[in-house]
């Protein structure tokens, strides 16, 4: 048995807690035990090859069934009984609300991270107060509660979820700006080519992109528009919508892929066009580290990486004219200046959301706890 203390990091899926965490545990795994917890998908098997200790758990990420959250909590609390962990962070929503209500039963020190609220809080129905109450309730003993952003933190704040004294701002869950770094393109045909990567539902701006798309293609034969991602099965927008957009010769889909570096480097611009409720887009900082302007939206989160005609462009979210017109006007621009907005997003990086310095503040508070 090892005599080092333990820390749990607990998601909702293996993918966001292999691609956006890694660095951290990586870290962490020279003077703690650490082991992650999660329901299993294609990434689950890499936590072996990283001497990471892996427990999976059955999961509903998107359901609403009281009976299916229940049997959560009690999977949370009989594994963190049966594991007497340190400290454990939580990431997304059922994580923080039913492994924050389990430690709290516990007595086990936690740490709740919102990395993003979604659509839950855009709305104002039954389903949104009844989150907000459940969220009341199990961040009421959690050492601290934090947030990618000052908006998020703001509407905990402002709904009386939490206290401001027990909130604390992780600016972003870092980039590692060694892995993501400026690389050579393969593809040279002269066009400009668009890149949209992401989870694919509505919410990311996915049909905002296509229509923009549609209409500039009548006008300019040398523009590329490629989409990059996972169908959000039960999501709100389907294959077979892709499937179309590709037939119409609108969309160049190129699937989904568990390494988008190559497809980053042979675009020239990053667009997302996001009216979600993001922490702060990964997806930004990765094409930022590796010296990719990005168009993006005025929006929570997304603002914390953009800056109007410096890194690139901001529009009105939902406004598929305003992207039009940001697109075109980033087609127009010279390859010099095309290449001084990608230094300047890179610079943004390194100065704020590098992965070494989120890296230094979860240091600086697990000493603090354990």
């Amino acid at each position: 048995m090892s005599d080092k203390k333990k820390i749990a990091f607990v998601g909702n899926t293996s993918f966001s807690m292999y691609n956006f965490r890694l660095g951290v545990m990586r870290h962490f795994m020279k003077d703690y035990e650490v082991v992650v917890i999660a329901p299993e998908d294609e990434y689950s098997k890499f936590f072996k090859e990283e001497g990471i200790r892996y427990i999976p758990i059955p999961m509903e990420t998107r359901g609403t069934n009281i009976i299916s959250d229940m049997c959560l909590m009690k999977t949370l609390y009989r594994c963190y009984k049966k594991e007497r962990f340190d400290l454990v962070f939580h990431y997304t929503i059922k994580p923080v609300i039913y492994g924050s209500i389990a430690c709290r039963l516990l007595s086990i020190k936690c740490i709740a991270i919102t990395t993003g609220l979604g659509v839950v809080f855009m709305k104002n129905d039954l389903m949104s107060k009844v989150v907000k109450v459940m969220y009341k309730v199990a961040l009421r003993k959690v050492c601290e509660v934090w947030f990618l952003n000052h908006d998020d933190c703001d509407v905990f704040v402002n709904n009386k979820i939490v206290d401001r004294s027990r909130t604390y701002i992780l600016n972003s869950e870092g980039v590692d700006m060694e892995h993501f770094s400026e690389c050579d393109k393969k593809i040279n045909d002269g066009k400009c080519h668009f890149l949209l990567f992401s989870r694919l539902i509505a919410e990311k701006g996915i049909r905002e992109y296509v229509e923009v798309a549609k209409r500039l293609k009548k006008k300019y034969s040398d523009m590329v528009f490629s989409l990059l991602g996972k169908v959000d099965y039960g999501g709100n927008i389907s294959m077979s919508e892709i499937e179309e957009w590709v037939k119409e010769g609108y969309i160049d889909y190129k699937g989904y892929s568990l390494e988008v570096r190559q497809y980053i480097a042979d675009a020239d611009c990053i667009v997302l066009p996001s009216y979600y409720r993001e922490g702060v887009p990964r997806c930004l900082m990765e094409a930022m580290s590796m010296k990719k302007p990005i168009i993006t939206t005025h929006s929570v989160g997304c603002i914390e990486l953009i800056e109007d005609g410096v890194n690139g462009y901001m529009v009105e979210p939902r406004s598929s004219d305003d992207l039009m017109e940001k697109m075109e006007r980033f087609y127009c621009l010279s390859e010099e200046e095309r290449s001084a907005m990608g230094q300047a997003g890179h610079d943004i990086i390194s100065r704020r959301f590098d992965e070494k310095i989120i890296i230094s503040n979860y240091v600086k508070k697990i000493m603090e706890y354990i």
